[in-house]
């Protein structure tokens, strides 16, 4: 696990611009315990350009300080995956907590590969434990932000510096948020943004765990 400023790192949701394809927001005093979400790659920006593209689902944290997130990233000078073809993705868990961020270890992946990261609030540590998966195998793993609760859940685009090419289309499937109680008002009703289609919230126990189905993402220029 790697330790980085974030001015050293490039990729700071909190700081870059970025298009937020999902946002789920929680209510009152009710939080985020656990979540998980599975990005199915599509194609690598062409050309790559000089920009650091970037999807990623994430769980804001209530002190609006920490930041988790699963990582899938293209950039022409990848800090984190050093040898990468220009039509791969480097992916890995990642978390911003003030201005310190920290970086589980990187996997490159070609498109067709699923990309799961799964968030857990651990009731024994009171840390998130965040995992990230390629085709089912465990390959970045960080543990941070203790006693933070979630209050958002992200699906989103980024270009994190410079000037990105359109992103292939890709889906997200498999996503699952669980709250820490019941509510039926945290389900979303309508469509989502940048001609995102599906993803229609339906809960199996009133109100407390909450999944998506397939959302499929248009070819993109993330900002």
């Amino acid at each position: 696990m790697m330790k980085v400023l974030a001015a050293v790192a490039a990729l700071t949701a909190l700081t870059q611009a970025n298009l937020d394809v999902v946002t789920l927001n929680v209510n009152g005093d009710n939080y985020i315990t656990e979540a998980s979400a599975t990005l199915v790659l599509g194609k690598a920006p062409n050309p790559q350009g000089s920009g650091d593209a970037a999807l990623w689902s994430a769980i804001m944290m209530e002190n609006q300080a920490s930041f988790l997130q699963g990582v899938t990233q293209n950039s022409a000078q990848s800090y984190w995956c050093t040898s990468i073809l220009p039509t791969q993705w480097c992916n890995f868990a990642y978390t911003l907590v003030g201005s310190q961020a920290t970086v589980g270890k990187p996997a490159v992946a070609s498109p067709g590969s699923k990309i799961r990261t799964s968030y857990k609030l651990n009731s024994s540590t009171k840390l998130w434990d965040q995992n990230v998966y390629i085709d089912g195998n465990l390959v970045s793993t960080v543990n941070t932000s203790k006693g933070q609760h979630g209050k958002i859940f992200y699906i989103s685009l980024e270009c994190a510096s410079g000037t990105c090419a359109a992103v292939g289309a890709h889906s997200w499937e498999n996503v699952t948020i669980i709250l820490d109680k019941a509510d039926l008002k945290f389900k979303h009703s309508g469509s989502w943004q940048y001609g995102a289609i599906g993803g229609e919230m339906t809960t199996p126990d009133n109100g407390k765990t909450w999944k998506l189905s397939t959302l499929s993402i248009p070819q993109t220029i993330p900002q």
